[in-house]
Formats: C-alpha cells, structure tokens, sequence
C-alpha cells in the first residue's frame, strides 16, 4: 500500500492564503449576481408594465397576473439565452468539429427549452385575454413592428390584392412568432429582416419593383416638396379638413400616388408619339399609329382612374370622393352645371339629368391630366355636347345665352 504523506506547513499555508483570497471574490460575485438579476427583473416589470398598460383591463388583479406572465417570460428566456452563451464562448474556443458539434448541441438544447417555453406562455396569456389582446402583447414584446411594416407596405403600395395583403401580413406574423423570443433588439430585427427578404421576393414573383416602388415612396412621403403630386396632393387633402392623421395620410399618399402614375403613364405614351415621327412612313400611317398610340393609353388611364376611385372608396365616404374628384378637376364641374342653369332655368328634371352626365363624363375625363388648360379643354368638349343635345331639344342657345348676359349687365349695373 501506497504510504500517504502529510501536506506540508508550507503547502497547507499556501492553499490557505488562495481561499482566503478566493472566498471574498466569490462572496463578491455571487451578490453582483444577485444585483444583476435584481436589475434585470427590475427592467423586465417595467417593460411587462408598458405592454399590460395597453390592454385595458380593468380588474386589477388580472392586470397584476398579466403584467407577472409577461415579466416572467421575459426573465426565464434571458436565463436560458445567458447559459446559452456562456457555454457557447467557452465552446467556441476551439475551433474543432468536436467543439462545433459542442455548439450546435447547446444552441439546439436551447432552442428547445425556448420553443417549449414559447408554447406555455401563449397558453398562460390565453386563460386570462382574449385573441386580441394577445396580438397586443406579441406587438408589445416586438416593438410593434408587425402593424407599423405592414402599414407602410399599403402606404407603398396602395393597390395590392386582398391575397397580396394576406401573403405579406402572414410573412410578418410568423417573423414576430420568432421575435417574440429574440433576446435582443438586434436578435429581433433580425428576424423581421429575414422575412422582410421573402415579402420582397413573394412581392416580385407577384411583378412589382420594389427598388422603383420604394423610390415613389419615398419621394410622397416628402411633404414640403413642390413637386407635383405632392404639391396637389396636400391641397386636395386640405380641402376636406380631415382630423384623423392616420386617415388623411392615407388619403394624401393615394392621391399623390395617382399623380405619380399619371405622370408615368403619359411620359410614356408621350416618348412613343414622339417615335412615331421619326418613322420613315407615310404622314397617313404615322397618324394612325398615333391615334392607335393615344386611344390605347386613353384606355390605361381610364382604368387607373376606375381602380383610384374604387381605393379611394375604401378611406372615403360618397360626399368626400366628390370632393376629392372636384378638387383634382379645379371645381369646374359645379360652374359649368351652374352655368347652365342659369343659361335655360326652365330644363326639365330629364334634361338637367342629361346635361349633368356630360359634365360628369367630362370631369372624368379631365382627371386624366395634369395641367389645369388640358382639363379645361375637356370640360369645353362636353360642354359642346351639352350644346349640341339642347339645341336638339329646341333650344336656341345663341338667344339664351344673349338674354342672360343682358340680364347680368342689368344686375350689375342696379348694384353700381
């Protein structure tokens, strides 16, 4: 048998003198443990305070229940996700497949624990609030990022399909379901950028550009430019004296988006009349091409106008879409129905009817265009239509129109 020798004074000395100087320093760390932790719950009450705040409840006691459920969801992940890390930086050390096999067995571990975690917290909250203020508290733990991306995708692109809508909502739902456990903002926005890659790509396989749709964006979010969607756009909006912000901005980005399309539609067809000419064609070709040029983005233009007034529908009701038509047509729809009213006072119900189908034809038209004399000259179009009906009506019109300017000279001379 091995003969066991006793330690000696100075062996035992020196093992004596690293406790005496280990056990303070880990006396010290222990409580700047328990400081952290106490901070930390400290941190997670306020946040969970902020998010039970939103909800509405009434009972205080639910309140308390909800706000402790919140908070300790948010104490246990941080506990998994620093052990998490701090087995992976002594793991990631070396740099071995043994080590990386190490790694990929804890971030797994955890992933569980967190995923199972997850599980149990939606079915806490469940059996104390309802679907909706469930929705509350994901948007609450994630920054509201959920309904803040997919508003200002509508605000980017306001003629999406209900299906497109559906698609992108999902995408940012299923990103906030892994968000909702990211231990950081970083980790967090990291998920929601990850799925904001597959909307773009859903977004292009569905034929959009989203570098060019981001761009018009951007420039209608301006509102101090003088450009001109932006410009007019502001003074449409004005017109109907909106108080809801969130609504007029809707308004305001829709509009100013019709004037952006407008614009490109006619810039376009505009760049191919002017090619037109530089064809080596008869004069007689080269008019037809254009007539066919012109009557096919008279047809893109008509059915944008059709697909902004249904949008439009959508923000507004019946008496503010006639304001906004009105205010993009310089009003003149009122003055040439005025007009002609006083002309022939005595229409009956079917001709007034008729006369004001021609000038609503004419301010349909007239939205098409961007400078307030093209928009004249349409409203002077059908206003010879107007004409031309009454006078099959057995109106003379030259007269009328003699009698009421008489009329007027009279009225304006009794007020001198």
């Amino acid at each position: 048998m091995k003969k066991w020798h006793r330690p000696s004074k100075g062996f035992v000395c020196l093992v004596g003198l690293l406790l005496l100087f280990a056990l303070p320093a880990l006396a010290q760390k222990k409580q700047k443990g328990r400081e952290e932790e106490a901070a930390y719950k400290e941190v997670v009450k306020q946040r969970a305070d902020k998010i039970a705040e939103t909800l509405n409840i009434a009972d205080e006691e639910k309140l308390s229940k909800v706000r402790d459920m919140i908070a300790e969801q948010y104490f246990t992940l941080n506990t998994i996700q620093s052990k998490r890390d701090e087995q992976l930086t002594s793991v990631n050390t070396k740099s071995n497949s043994k080590a990386e096999s190490r790694a990929k067995d804890i971030k797994s571990t955890a992933d569980k624990k967190i995923s199972k975690l997850h599980k149990e917290y939606i079915i806490k909250l469940s059996s104390q609030l309802s679907a909706d203020q469930i929705e509350q508290v994901k948007d609450g733990m994630t920054y509201n990022v959920v309904p803040l991306t997919y508003r200002n995708y509508l605000l980017m692109l306001p003629y999406l399909t209900n299906e497109q809508r559906t698609k992108i909502k999902t995408f940012l739902v299923e990103a906030r379901e892994h968000a909702m456990d990211g231990g950081s903002s970083k980790e967090k926005h990291a998920w929601f950028g990850k799925y904001k890659g597959k909307i773009t790509n859903y977004l292009a396989s569905q034929g959009y550009d989203l570098k060019k749709e981001g761009d018009n964006w951007a420039k209608r979010r301006n509102i101090k430019s003088d450009a001109l969607e932006i410009v007019e756009s502001n003074r449409v909006v004005g017109a109907l004296n909106l108080t809801d912000d969130s609504k007029k901005e809707d308004l305001r980005n829709l509009i100013a988006h019709q004037y952006q399309t407008i614009q490109e539609i006619q810039q376009e067809r505009d760049a191919k009349m002017k090619a037109t000419g530089q064809l080596s064609k008869s004069k007689e070709e080269i008019d037809k091409e254009a007539a066919d040029i012109w009557a096919k983005y008279q047809v893109q233009l008509g059915s944008q106008r059709e697909m902004f007034f249904q949008q439009l529908s959508a923000f507004a009701d019946s008496s503010q879409v006639e304001t906004v038509k009105n205010e993009m047509t310089d009003n003149r729809l009122q003055q040439e129905y005025s007009h002609f009213m006083a002309l022939l006072p005595n229409l009956n119900d079917g001709q007034k009817k008729q006369v004001y189908a021609y000038l609503l034809e004419a301010r349909d038209n007239a939205m098409n265009v961007l400078k307030e004399e093209d928009r004249l000259k349409w409203f002077i179009k059908f206003r010879g239509r107007a004409n031309n009906y009454l006078s099959r009506e057995g109106y003379n019109l030259r007269k009328a129109t003699e009698d009421l300017e008489r009329k007027l000279l009279v009225e304006k001379k009794g007020h001198e």
